[in-house]
């Protein structure tokens, strides 16, 4: 995949954006927001490479409430497709470089190799090179078809940020959920029940994600939270 080269489309400003979307048509939706302890990295700021960091809500959909298969996992060391391995069958990315800046993926093969661009979310907070904080929504009738969003019962999710995208070498810094210095503890992807209205936070899941555990702060997660909407 070579999504800043095929999605680049033009830089956009900072302020909110939203997709209209029918009463009639809503289903289910998850409202994700993930927050930095420095800020979102365009690549254009000062000193920067002139490409931007990569930041990644990755999911997997199960049609168990109680899904015994992995979820979404950081890719540690280069290699597989650069960023997600474990299982996923969608993720968000930002890219500051396209309009929108936020995209759905969908994998189409279980080795993580091959996606194919799904859309933009329903709703989105357009970041500008100094917020630390995004949050988008998006509807999971644009993740399955519409006469599916029934069958999907929960929702392993993982917040992922790293340096880069490479499949090959070294030099890799990254975060996600769960204390990355610790090993036990890398591969912590969460569990969302879409059985009932409700938000899960940083704070209300004894503090998943702690601060401190990426030693750059543009990469280190500190906050995070997943709201279930039912229509």
């Amino acid at each position: 995949m070579r999504w800043i080269a095929a999605l680049v489309l033009a830089l956009v400003v900072s302020g909110c954006a939203k997709y209209p979307s029918s009463s009639a048509g809503r289903t289910t939706r998850l409202v994700f927001t993930m927050t930095t302890d420095g800020h979102f990295r365009t690549g254009l700021g000062p000193g920067e490479s002139g490409l931007p960091y990569i930041y990644i809500v990755a999911l997997k959909l199960n049609t168990d409430e109680n899904p015994t298969t992995d979820g979404p996992f950081p890719v540690v060391q280069p290699g597989g497709n650069g960023f997600v391995a474990g299982g996923c069958t969608h993720y968000i990315l930002w890219n500051p470089l396209a309009s929108p800046q936020y995209q759905i993926w969908q994998f189409n093969d279980a080795t993580l190799n091959q996606s194919f661009y799904v859309g933009a979310p329903v709703n989105y907070q357009t970041l500008g090179d100094n917020d630390k904080t995004m949050s988008f929504e998006v509807d999971l009738s644009q993740l399955v078809p519409a006469g599916q969003v029934d069958t999907i019962k929960s929702v392993q999710v993982n917040f992922l940020t790293m340096n880069n995208q490479n499949v090959s070498g070294g030099g890799r810094l990254w975060d996600a959920l769960g204390d990355s210095t610790v090993t036990t503890q890398i591969n912590s992807p969460f569990l969302v029940r879409l059985r009932a209205n409700q938000t899960f936070t940083n704070a209300n899941q004894g503090t998943l994600e702690p601060r401190g555990d990426c030693p750059d702060p543009d990469l280190d997660l500190t906050d995070w939270s997943v709201e279930v909407r039912l229509p």
